[in-house]
């Protein structure tokens, strides 16, 4: 029988779980924002914005810890997130609304929610349509970046990567297509930037590839960030389960919860765990699940609670050397982020 197994995107890995040859990576990859972990409320306030601020209070008291809300106009702001304290929960805003305008919108909260010190992101929609979509050329993009809020709080991530949009990839494409999107945006932007870098990404099918494609994230930015000499800077990872609404959700419940492990032991810092169905109780099953992995498993008790695992070490190394030439073939001549997807890795 061989102790070695390959898997159906060409990397071999051992089966024993014992160090194969003389190559063990320990875990060390680029550090987190925050020694804890959030779970994730996505909050729609498009539609009715009053009611999304008693959403997000109510998902705050039943076991969310972190915001990622849809607007559209940064006037609702004040009223979205009324009575909520900024130091304490991650605020994320995704919409086409000028991330400039979010930010005074923030400064105008009253003292008394803490807006000096809000935490989390912005996501420009105009900006994600450029580089997915191809349209831009190096002017064209240095245009668009121009209107990236950097002159935010220390801890707001406004430069923004992730996963490779086609969900059938494996997990080298999926690490290339982050990395390699990072790296086009800060050579615009400055590499002095490293702080206000985030990246979301989706779990896998497989359970222990979801944790070596984590893993190797961490590890190969924080190879990157040495030879920058920007070693000391922070990645913010927040990763999410599958979305699809399940025929069965009682049975999906498990699979989500698993899912949601995965993307923990990895090394994300939030999670979104998608409800298996469209309902309050749905919703706070997912919670709970969150809860149970933050509280009753015991994974808080070890920073790194799998570092010396050689399967997993070998698999991180093994996707990081496999990443690293897609990724500098991509980054070379700053390939468009439509080309990279395109690729026929």
């Amino acid at each position: 029988m061989s102790d070695n197994i390959i898997l159906p995107n060409g990397l071999t890995l051992p089966t024993t779980g014992k160090k194969s040859g003389n190559t063990f990576l320990p875990w060390t990859g680029v550090k987190s924002p925050f020694p804890h972990k959030n779970y994730i409320e996505i909050i729609d306030s498009t539609a009715n914005i009053k009611k999304s601020n008693s959403i997000a209070l109510n998902a705050l008291n039943n076991g969310a810890s972190s915001l990622m809300i849809h607007i559209k106009n940064h006037k609702d702001i004040p009223t979205i997130l009324k009575k909520i304290r900024l130091d304490i929960c991650p605020i994320h805003f995704v919409g086409n609304v000028d991330q400039k305008l979010i930010s005074a919108s923030i400064r105008s909260l009253p003292d008394s929610q803490n807006p000096s010190e809000w935490h989390g992101s912005m996501r420009l929609n105009s900006l994600k349509k450029t580089i997915t979509k191809g349209d831009w050329d190096l002017g064209s993009l240095k245009k668009r970046i121009s209107k990236l809020d950097l002159n935010t709080p220390k801890n707001v991530r406004t430069i923004y990567s992730y996963t490779h949009s086609n969900t059938v990839n494996n997990s080298v494409d999926h690490v290339a297509f982050t990395i390699s999107s990072l790296i086009i945006q800060l050579d615009t932007l400055g590499w002095e930037n490293t702080d206000k870098c985030i990246v979301f990404i989706k779990s896998h099918r497989n359970y222990l590839e979801t944790i070596a494609m984590t893993q190797a994230i961490r590890i190969l930015w924080n190879s990157i960030l040495k030879k920058k000499n920007r070693d000391n800077s922070s990645l913010w990872i927040c990763g999410e389960t599958s979305s699809n609404i399940e025929k069965d959700p009682p049975e999906q419940l498990i699979a989500r919860g698993i899912e949601a492990q995965s993307l923990w032991l990895g090394g994300c810092d939030e999670i979104i765990i998608h409800p298996v169905e469209v309902s309050a109780k749905a919703k706070q099953w997912a919670r709970d699940q969150f809860l149970i992995l933050a509280y009753e498993t015991g994974l808080t008790k070890e920073k790194d609670i799998l570092k010396g695992s050689y399967l997993l070490d070998e698999w991180s190394e093994k996707i990081i050397l496999a990443a690293k030439l897609k990724i500098s073939e991509c980054t070379k001549n700053h390939s468009t982020i439509e080309n990279i997807e395109n690729k026929n890795w």
